[in-house]
């Protein structure tokens, strides 16, 4: 007889007197897992006719309370017969009819499990569970198709329902529609915030554990396959030892180990490559390219100008739509800290470039890191008077911020790591941006520079193009099963 887990209790330490209500999982999702997986049992629908007179209702309430009491007690079979008589004076009770749908699984009956859910959703038809559960039955009698339907009317009800995308995830495998399971899949681990706890902890169900690490691994197995493609030729072209810091940096990203960070100020935002010595701030002197960008300066500053002429070209750099935004409040859609963009995320703003073109093909000269769907940035980054730009950190270590200062009044500086350092008119200041960086201008005036991306030249030719690789299959990945987002297997 197959095991319908999904409707198991067990204890949960939220202070509900020891064991967890179902609807009070189901309201408050406490720290155990059974706001997703359990049925909802402890829901009062009695459904009576308004002129029943007030002593049924209490003794259905009575009834009800006294069956739960039993259910969290273990003993199911004097719970049923409780659940079983309530039936009889509210055919509509949702918590007897989920109780008893529960147990007619336990015991093979699935067509009686089926009748009784339907009920269920008969009367309380706006509630994603009870067809999540009705999924779930189809899916243990080998109806997929049916167990599918039923899940989606769930997600039609609760959409980013975590646990109905992952049962959904499965579902679709077993009808060999993997593209999907993985988007599916991918949904759910953007929706759970608590996935990896919960994969790992045991007072997870052991069913749900396996399905949660399933989908993770389903998900690592497809982002490996295009890794292994992306990298074949540099693999083959280069010895093993020359790509050991790349293959760290894959399994860093996979979640299959977790970063090494070389130092207590340095924490990307998206990536870390591994084993690159920690430094906040770089020399004009270790880049050979830098004089050419310096010696244009008189005439990037005049395009500058032109563009601050025409102020609605400025947008504000920060804009973030998201519920946490506190760090950036006050800069947030604000013009304090504008910027104009000549690429972004790797592509080229052609109208931009078109109003400041000897700045464009002297950026299009310059060896910057391009990688898809993320460098080079080049912009103009405008600092207004009595601004400050809290303390944040950069995507990644393999790529460093270079600033050419253009127009820069006294009061202004950066600070990145334990460095605080100043810029001065036409000479480049380079960083990490991976380190927790700061900047302020607590002058009268404008400050003005040109930010761009550089490799960190402590990559080598191998790695860099490994990078933009890696950096390809995101992409890729995400165009083809959805946001990015990947579960890591520590």
């Amino acid at each position: 007889m197959p095991s319908v887990l999904f409707w198991k209790m067990f204890p949960c330490n939220d202070g509900l007197q020891g064991q967890c209500s179902i609807a009070a999982c189901l309201e408050v999702r406490c720290k155990c897992y059974s706001s997703h997986i359990l049925l909802d049992i402890d829901t009062v629908s009695t459904q009576t006719p308004p002129n029943n007179p007030p002593d049924i209702a209490w003794q259905i309430r009575t009834l009800s309370e006294s069956a739960k009491a039993m259910a969290l007690r273990g003993q199911s079979e004097e719970a049923a017969k409780l659940y079983q008589k309530i039936l009889e004076v509210a055919p509509h009770h949702v918590a007897a009819l989920n109780f008893l749908a529960k147990r007619a699984m336990e015991q093979g009956d699935a067509h009686r499990s089926l009748e009784l859910l339907e009920r269920s959703v008969h009367a309380n038809p706006e509630r994603a569970m009870p067809y999540q559960n009705i999924g779930l039955v189809y899916k243990t009698i080998g109806e997929y198709d049916l167990a599918l339907s039923a899940l989606d009317r769930a997600l039609a009800i609760k959409p980013l329902y975590p646990m109905a995308l992952l049962h959904k995830g499965s579902v679709l495998e077993l009808l060999g529609r993997h593209r999907e399971a993985i988007h599916a899949y991918l949904r759910a681990w953007t929706q759970a915030t608590d996935f990896q706890e919960l994969r790992h902890s045991q007072q997870t169900l052991p069913h749900i554990r396996d399905l949660i690490s399933h989908s993770a691994d389903v998900i690592i197995r497809a982002k490996i396959a295009m890794l292994n493609r992306a990298l074949s030729t540099l693999r083959t072209q280069h010895d093993a030892t020359e790509l050991d810091r790349v293959e760290h940096f894959v399994c860093a990203y996979l979640g299959t180990m977790p970063p090494r960070y070389e130092h207590a100020m340095q924490r990307p935002a998206f990536l870390h490559f591994p084993d690159l010595q920690p430094q906040a701030f770089f020399e004009r002197t270790d880049f050979d390219w830098i004089e050419e960008l310096e010696a244009a300066t008189p005439q990037i500053r005049t395009e500058l100008l032109a563009v601050l002429r025409q102020p609605e070209e400025l947008q504000p750099y920060v804009q973030i739509n998201a519920p946490d935004t506190a760090q950036w409040k006050e800069l947030n859609y604000s013009l304090h800290w504008s910027s104009f963009h000549l690429y972004k995320a790797g592509t080229r703003i052609e109208p931009h470039c078109e109003q400041c073109p000897i700045t464009a093909s002297i950026v299009e000269k310059l060896p910057l890191a391009r990688t898809p769907a993320q460098s080079p940035e080049v912009f103009f980054s405008i600092l207004k008077p009595g601004t400050k730009i809290p303390p944040h950190f950069g995507l990644a270590n393999y790529k460093l911020a270079v600033h050419l200062p253009l127009i820069v009044p006294e009061k202004c500086a950066i600070r990145a790591g334990n460095e605080t350092r100043t810029w001065t008119e036409g000479q480049c200041l380079i960083f990490d941006d991976s380190f927790r960086h700061e900047a302020w201008n607590n002058s009268g005036e404008m400050r003005a520079v040109l930010i761009m991306d550089a490799w960190n030249p402590r990559l080598s030719a191998a790695e860099r193009q490994a990078v933009a690789a890696v950096l390809g299959v995101i992409r890729d990945f995400d165009q083809e099963y959805g946001p990015d987002f990947l579960p890591g297997s520590t």
